[in-house]
């Protein structure tokens, strides 16, 4: 009996053992893991052309030690919490090749959330740069990608004014979407969607008085939108002509309205908040034509009557949204414009919905010739606003 008890604990113990070799065998750890101490983490990266027609890469690092609450000049303590590096090279592969031989850490990507490319590089192109962000692991593809007339040096190289990172405070201005929000994987989407042309945001250092003195420093602004023709710069629009393009391609989440009411019909302005909109683009092909209508509907608020309007009566109420679906009307038709005359380029996904639409036409005629159906495109803008709410002053 004693024998026979032990041998079933020493199976026991023979199995114990297996199990806890077992286990140790797989509690390797991670076996290529870099400790934050041999790493230099890049908050922001910035692509310029120089004359010899070499790529210019310019990297935003954090000084971890500065990190932290921020102060009225956007470090924590004393000194900046980011420096600047950059180095040029025939590809952006070999420009990082470059720069990593100056720092005595790794340079690690990942923590970047901002993509600034200069004008004369998105002139030449931008696929070569998509390519490197779609093949290298650790680049963010859900980076926000944004274009700046000049050097992407000169912009990202600004210290912030309320966040400790300068990457930080235009990821956080993106992010409120007041213009165009646009990462790499949908600047890509767009580039590879058939009858649609990609746009991004233009991003640009402005003027802003930050104290007393009426002292002024840079601050960064989302300024308008940069157009581009497959994946070529073809030109700007301004901060008026980007609402256009934000109604035309449904994004348009947030946003002020002021109409200006003439002598007899209101003598002054009245400014609505835009709390939902939706726009739907419907394509129709008659007699071998294609037209397009434009239907947008709108709910806002009246944040503000500096007019001698009464909006007490139902019937000021419906002149007042006439008036605003006037000024969304002329919004998007100056976005239009521009892009049909000037930059002829589809950024609106017009052709994307004949497609979708009639896919047998669009591939058996439109499709080759849509860079030059686009600007002769007969297009309808027809608004609709409903003004909920107007407040309890009277």
């Amino acid at each position: 009996m004693s024998k026979r008890t032990d041998r079933v604990m020493l199976m026991k113990t023979i199995k114990f053992y297996f199990i806890v070799m077992i286990s140790i065998s797989l509690l390797t750890g991670c076996w290529n893991r870099i400790e934050v101490n041999d790493i230099a983490i890049v908050t922001a990266i910035g692509l310029d052309l120089q004359e010899d027609d070499k790529i210019r890469l310019s990297l935003q690092v954090a000084i971890p030690s500065k990190l932290g609450p921020t102060s009225g000049t956007g470090t924590s303590g004393s000194g900046n919490s980011t420096f600047m590096i950059s180095e040029t090279g025939a590809t952006l592969s070999e420009a990082f090749r470059h720069l990593q031989g100056k720092l005595s850490r790794r340079v690690f990507f990942s923590h970047s959330r901002v993509l600034l490319i200069g004008e004369d590089l998105a002139k030449e192109g931008v696929s070569h740069i998509l390519d490197f962000y779609s093949r290298y692991h650790q680049p963010r593809m859900n980076s926000y990608i944004m274009f700046t007339k000049g050097d992407a040096f000169d912009v990202i190289k600004n210290q912030p004014q309320l966040e400790s990172v300068s990457a930080e405070e235009t990821r956080e201005l993106t992010k409120l979407t007041v213009g165009l929000t646009v990462n790499i994987k949908d600047f890509l989407d767009m580039l590879l969607t058939e009858g649609l042309e990609p746009v991004a945001p233009q991003f640009a250092s402005e003027p802003l008085e930050v104290n007393t003195d009426s002292q002024s420093e840079n601050a960064q602004a989302i300024v308008g939108a940069a157009v581009f023709r497959g994946d070529k710069l073809v030109g700007w629009m301004n901060d008026n002509e980007t609402r256009g393009i934000l109604w035309l391609r449904n994004e348009m989440n947030m946003g002020v309205i002021t109409v200006d009411l003439p002598k007899g019909k209101g003598d002054g302005h009245i400014s609505s908040n835009i709390i939902r909109s939706e726009t739907n683009i419907e394509p129709k092909i008659k007699n071998g034509k294609i037209h397009i209508s434009v239907n947008t509907t709108s709910e806002m608020n009246v944040m503000e009557n500096a007019s001698e309007l009464s909006l007490d009566d139902s019937k000021n109420i419906e002149k007042l949204q006439k008036e605003i679906e006037k000024e969304i009307k002329n919004r998007i038709q100056k976005a239009l414009d521009k892009a049909k005359d000037d930059l002829e380029s589809d950024i609106f996904g017009f052709g994307e919905a004949v497609y979708k639409k009639y896919p047998k036409q669009w591939n058996e005629k439109y499709k080759k010739s849509w860079e030059k159906d686009f600007p002769e495109l007969d297009v309808s803008i027809n608004p609709k606003v409903y003004v909920r709410r107007i407040g309890l002053t009277k």
